[in-house]
């Protein structure tokens, strides 16, 4: 996790001088994430204060120039997404201080700790009401590029830098990943999309029990759809030890199943992309983990923690009872 640097006053009101939103009284950084910089803005207009979230990217996204459309098609179809605000020349980004600069309203409600029934429920119709309207997008989104390629030279490139026992899970995992996504009924039948990639609890809202914000579209991109439904559960659903709790899994996924039917595949395959999905994250955070300097101020999000999902999903299988 990186530190926020704060951002000069004078050049925030020069920035916001090119969109129609009120002039900048405060703005806050925000600590949460690792890949863009984020920040609250509270402007004053028309006698009133607006919140705003100003992102600068520091990394581009997965889905390249499709970012924009992407956000401007899940408001359209009314999906909890707030839309990039246009500026004077009707762009929805522009290069401020070197980078791609976006503006958008802050969405109501918080990020949810203790996720109860109602919440998973609610997420799993949501991912589901995503995956629809997304299914047909007038254009084109590239692929997710943490493929069967990036878990074998990203594992490659941790050879010999950690104990032996995590390093033999690690290649285990990766070798049975990769045959999974190597049988053909994977590569020809499995039901493909655009998926998020990155549904944690820190990017999803909820005001009480309505989902009121999804966040941070930054990994979506062209994938497996019952894969955006294991890096929910796995994060929204994991218990103590890194023990997955099936009952709120089930919650989690019926939900989503009701909306979308999961085919058969889908379902028999679903534990092989929790492990899948897990590896994934602990693979992208052990590799900065290892290419950062100890000495540095910069922060960064803890491996062990997926580390521990790993090893459970690859030695537990989960499988989730549907309804008819």
């Amino acid at each position: 996790m990186r530190t926020v640097a704060p951002l000069d006053a004078r050049g925030l009101a020069g920035l916001f001088a090119r969109y129609d939103v009120g002039t900048p009284r405060r703005c806050r950084a925000v600590s949460l994430g690792i890949e863009n910089s984020n920040y609250f803005v509270t402007t004053v207009g028309s006698g009133r204060e607006h919140e705003w979230v100003l992102t600068l990217l520091e990394q581009p996204s997965y889905c390249g120039p499709a970012y924009v459309p992407l956000l401007d098609l899940c408001h359209a179809a009314g999906l909890p997404v707030a839309p990039l605000v246009r500026n004077a020349a009707g762009e929805a980004a522009e290069i401020w201080l070197g980078k791609r600069a976006m503006l958008a309203p802050r969405l109501p409600g918080a990020h949810v700790d203790v996720p109860g029934r109602g919440h998973l429920e609610t997420l799993g119709r949501v991912i589901a009401d995503f995956h629809a309207a997304t299914a047909n997008p007038a254009f084109e989104v590239p692929p997710y590029p943490r493929d069967q390629r990036w878990l074998s030279d990203r594992s490659a490139s941790t050879r010999g830098r950690m104990a032996r026992t995590d390093e033999r899970l690690l290649f285990d995992c990766v070798d049975r990943v990769n045959g999974m996504l190597d049988r053909r009924d994977v590569r020809e039948l499995l039901p493909s999309g655009i998926v998020h990639g990155d549904l944690f609890r820190d990017n999803v809202l909820f005001d009480g029990p309505e989902l009121t914000g999804v966040l941070d579209f930054h990994h979506a991109a062209r994938g497996y759809l019952v894969y955006d439904l294991a890096v929910a559960a796995n994060d929204w659903c994991n218990g103590p030890g890194g023990v997955l709790d099936a009952e709120r899994t089930a919650a989690l996924v019926t939900a989503y199943h009701r909306t979308r039917p999961l085919s058969d595949l889908e379902r028999e395959l679903f534990p092989g992309f929790l492990l899948y999905a897990a590896l994934a994250f602990w693979l992208s955070r052990l590799v900065v983990a290892l290419e950062t300097d100890p000495r540095a101020t910069a922060r960064f999000k803890d491996p062990d923690e997926f580390r521990v999902i790993v090893a459970d999903r690859n030695e537990s299988v989960y499988r989730i009872g549907f309804p008819d």
